[in-house]
Order: structure tokens, then C-alpha cells, then sequence
């Protein structure tokens, strides 16, 4: 299965928009892929019609970021209705959240003398999902630092300068949200997290549904450990590459790393979707 279950567009940090991760995925070969914006489903359908005629299959996706004790999760959910109401309802009180967000590390960045019209962020932000990444963008534009990678390092990552924390959002209501509106619920990038093996127990009795086992930055030590611990405790193994935008030389990278073959996580997410979808 040539599949990526973790991508992202211009409804949240991406640089493509929906139907462009489309053109890209067909120009891969890939079978299966899933736009799993933050905190939006906005770029769901737009997808889904642009691969209609195609043999593209795209399921929808999300990733919500949750936030406990200072730490920041990230939840996947995918084959959701993206029209259900109490996912609507969450979506609207996490855009509000990112919105207030914002403000607050701009005026922090103004205590520091630097100086950035909210309009300027907003503008970057071509979706609903305005984030970190954008005003990132914004200081690089403005000469106030020379990357991405910078702004974060110096202003706005966990513990900098202009940081501030975001919306609160619980791993329950996160997993609970995704099962109402008839989807699955998948722990993204564990092995970004130090404490994912007590993370991962403390999810199962909380419903989660499945592990993102093949991600770029697993080794393959790790991603030997999580498969184990997916197939024992009867988890969905799932895979993508948490693409946003073309590599220095101008290039599209898409495609789970290092998946097998044999495997169809597409199948047994909508399989398992089902369940809930009928209860």
C-alpha cells in the first residue's frame, strides 16, 4: 500500500493547497492519503473532489493538538464526518483559541521591541488554522530573524521568549470529539514524546484506537517497539509523512516511510470506523 496519512495544506501550515497535496500524491503513485490539517477539517472535501475520477483515495483527516501538565499531544483522527456538529463546535472554540493565541505572542514580541501588525500573521494564514509557523514566517519576512527555524528556537518554541501555551484541549475530549463524529483515533509522532510508552498506556482505556508507527523521525528500533505494542494490544498501525512544504532544492517528498507493503491501514480504519459510526 502506497499510502501518507499525514499531510498538510494551506488550511492550516502547509504551503499547498488541497488540491495541490492531491496533483502531488497522484504524481507519487499513491493509493491512499489523508489531509490532516491542525485543528481544521476546512481542506477535507476540497480534497476528496479534487481525487474524485482519480484512483486516489482520500479519507478525512485531522490533527488536534491537545495540551496537559505543559506538554503538547497531537491526536490524528481519521474517516470522521467532517459536518458533524460536536466536531464543528470544537473546531470553532480551537479556532478562537489559535486566534487569542496570536495576539498574546505578538504582544510579547512587542514587550521585546519587535514589532508585527496581526494583520501581517493573518494574511500568511490562507485557512482557518493560524498557528506558530505563521508568525515564524512573518519574523523571517520581516529580516527580524533568517528562518523558520530561528524564530522558534529564539521566540516561540516550549520555554522561549514570546512562547504561549495553546488552547487547552484534553487527550479525552480529543479522542471522545473523533469517535462521536464516526471516526478513529490515532496517537501522532509518539516517539516525539519522552514519556510515550507511559502515554501510550494511560490512551488505551481512554479509547485510542491506533499508533502512527511509520513517521520520518522513528528510528527503526522504535518503530519495531510500536508495531509490537500496536498488534499486542489489537491498535491500528498507520504511517504518513507529516509533509508541509517542498524541500530546499523545490522537491514534493510524500509517502509513509519505510511501510509495508502488505499492510492496509486505509481498510482497517474504515473497518473499525464503523463502530462507532453505528453506536
Amino acid at each position: 500500500m502506497r499510502i501518507d496519512l499525514h499531510l498538510h495544506s494551506t488550511a492550516s501550515d502547509g504551503a499547498l493547497t488541497p488540491t495541490e497535496v492531491v496533483q502531488a500524491a497522484l504524481k507519487h503513485r499513491l493509493q491512499a492519503i489523508a489531509l490532516t490539517d491542525h485543528d481544521t477539517a476546512e481542506g477535507v472535501l476540497p480534497a476528496q473532489a479534487a481525487a474524485q475520477g482519480t484512483p486516489l483515495r482520500v479519507i478525512s483527516g485531522i490533527e488536534l493538538s491537545a495540551e496537559e501538565d505543559g506538554m503538547e499531544r497531537h491526536v490524528l483522527g481519521y474517516a470522521f464526518d467532517p459536518t458533524h456538529e460536536a466536531l464543528k463546535t470544537l473546531l470553532c472554540r480551537l479556532k478562537a483559541g489559535r486566534i487569542a493565541r496570536i495576539h498574546a505572542i505578538l504582544e510579547r514580541l512587542a514587550r521585546l521591541g519587535i514589532s508585527l501588525e496581526p494583520e501581517r500573521v493573518f494574511a500568511l494564514a490562507q485557512g482557518d488554522s493560524v498557528g506558530r509557523p505563521h508568525v515564524a514566517r512573518a519574523l523571517v519576512a520581516q529580516g527580524v530573524v533568517s528562518t523558520v527555524s530561528e524564530a522558534f528556537q529564539r521566540y516561540l518554541a516550549n520555554g522561549a521568549a514570546a512562547f504561549v501555551p495553546n488552547a487547552r484541549l484534553s487527550l479525552e475530549e480529543a479522542i471522545q470529539v473523533i469517535h462521536q463524529a464516526g471516526g478513529v483515533a490515532v496517537l501522532a509522532h509518539p516517539g516525539r514524546q519522552p514519556d510515550y510508552r507511559t502515554l501510550l498506556q494511560r490512551l488505551l482505556p481512554l479509547g485510542l484506537d491506533g499508533v502512527e508507527v511509520y513517521y520520518p523521525d522513528h528510528s527503526q528500533r522504535l518503530i519495531r517497539e510500536l508495531r509490537a505494542f500496536a498488534i499486542y494490544h489489537g491498535l491500528l498501525i498507520t504511517g504518513g509523512s507529516d509533509f508541509h512544504r517542498r524541500d530546499s532544492g523545490g522537491s514534493v517528498h510524500l509517502g509513509a516511510p519505510y511501510f509495508p507493503k502488505h499492510l492496509d491501514p486505509v481498510a482497517a480504519i474504515e473497518a473499525r470506523a464503523v463502530r462507532y459510526r453505528m453506536s
